[in-house]
This record gives structure tokens, sequence and C-alpha cells, in this order.
């Protein structure tokens, strides 16, 4: 117990260190508006330096496999939600390209918000014509631009035994009204490492897996194509029991 406090107070205090001299810069940047700050060498520069050393910070072992399928050119990033690290983790595999995140209107309540609505456009699943229109923010911004789209289709945290929760289908219209490949990112115990409410940070092994892309086919039934896509996560998870 010594041992696992002492590891928690260092990670915490590097996480600390990288939030102030690279995390400061960053939320500085933010400022620039969107239609610049998208396209910022500098910015997303910075934001993979950011991911690559919070993850330092967390001192357990990540295991990332097949970084090769991400595509050299736009995609729809879809990965499950375990925890916070999931950030980092999808963020540090794009290596500096420019991307959007997505992320539940309900994250516009919390202390996190200034940097949300900054970084992220906000779902609002409340309705299906609000998810609809906030979808269409999404495809404006990334609609013949060279930025990924990044997506959590859980909807939330999920934090099962690295089980999947039904996806919803806001990525499937993202492949159709961009015509950008699905690549499909499986996040594997990111929530031992972080368990919600827990000052402790566990020493678990992370892997992180990126399957080869899907693509949408004009004519499929969307529906189809969610659960082609989220029947590789179920395979996968499945998979990591055995």
């Amino acid at each position: 117990m010594i041992g696992m406090l002492i590891r928690s107070v260092i990670s915490y205090f590097l996480l600390l260190l990288v939030i102030v001299f690279i995390g400061i810069p960053c939320l500085l940047l933010m400022l620039i508006p969107a239609r610049w700050r998208y396209d910022s060498k500098l910015f997303f520069k910075l934001s993979h330096i950011f991911y690559w050393t919070a993850l330092k910070t967390s001192l357990v072992p990540i295991n990332f496999v097949g970084k090769e399928n991400i595509p050299k050119e736009p995609a729809i990033i879809v990965a499950n939600h375990q925890s916070s690290m999931d950030i980092p983790l999808v963020g540090v595999l794009l290596d500096a390209f420019p991307h959007v995140w997505l992320a539940k209107s309900e994250l516009a309540r919390s202390w996190l918000a200034p940097i949300v609505r900054r970084m992220a456009v906000l779902i609002d699943m409340s309705t299906p014509q609000r998810g609809v229109k906030s979808l269409m923010q999404a495809i404006n911004l990334i609609k013949g631009k060279k930025r990924h789209a990044i997506i959590f289709p859980e909807g939330g945290r999920y934090i099962e035994d690295n089980g999947v929760r039904e996806f919803f289908a806001g990525f499937v219209m993202l492949a159709k009204q961009t015509n950008r490949p699905v690549v499909p990112i499986m996040i594997f115990n990111a929530y031992k490492v972080y368990p919600p409410g827990s000052f402790f940070v566990y020493r678990y092994p992370i892997k992180v897996l990126v399957g080869k892309p899907f693509h949408y086919k004009d004519g499929q039934d969307m529906d189809q194509f969610k659960q082609q896509v989220y029947s590789w996560f179920v395979k996968q998870a499945k998979m990591s029991e055995s």
C-alpha cells in the first residue's frame, strides 16, 4: 500500500509538471480561432507532446499494436471509452496530425467546459434532431480538410471488464458524409489504471490495438455498417478474455 501511494504521488506530481510546462502553452493556443487552430502545426505538435508526456507520467507499460493501420489521409477514428487516459492514448497515435474531437454535450456543464468547447464538437443526443445538427457541425469542420475526427461511440465511459457497450451511429453518418475510412481502436485495461473515484494509480499493462480501416460503401445500410464495426470490438474483447 505504501509503495502504491508513493507511485501515485509521483505520477500526479509528474502530471502537474506536464500541465504547467506543456498543457498551459496548449491552452493559450486554444484561443486561436477554430478556422486557424485546427490547421496549426504548432498547436498539434504541442498537443502530441502533451499526449506523450501525460502517458509517461502514469508509470505503466503501454503497448501499441497496429499503428500502421492509421492512414496518412484523414479518417474517422473510433475507440472504446474506459478512462480519461483514452484521450492521450488515442491522440498520441495520430503523430501531430490535425484532429477534431467529438464529445458528449454533458461535458459543457463540467469544470472542463472551457477546454472541451475549444477542443471538441459537443454532440447533443437528447433528441435525434439535435444529434444530427451537432454532427453536421463536426462534418463542416472536417469535410474537405486534412483533419481526423475522433469519436467514442459508446457515448460515455464503460468499464465492464474490457467489454464494449452498444454503439451510437454518429460515426456512420460522418463516414457516409465525408467518404472517409473508419479506423477502430480498442483500448484494454485503462480503467484498471485509473479507476473512477480512486486516488491511486494502479500498475496494469495497457494495450492499444488499432484495427484495419472499415470503408462505408454507397448504398450500404447504415445500421449494418455500425454493427460491422461494433462486431470488431466485441471480437477483440472476447479474445482478450481467452
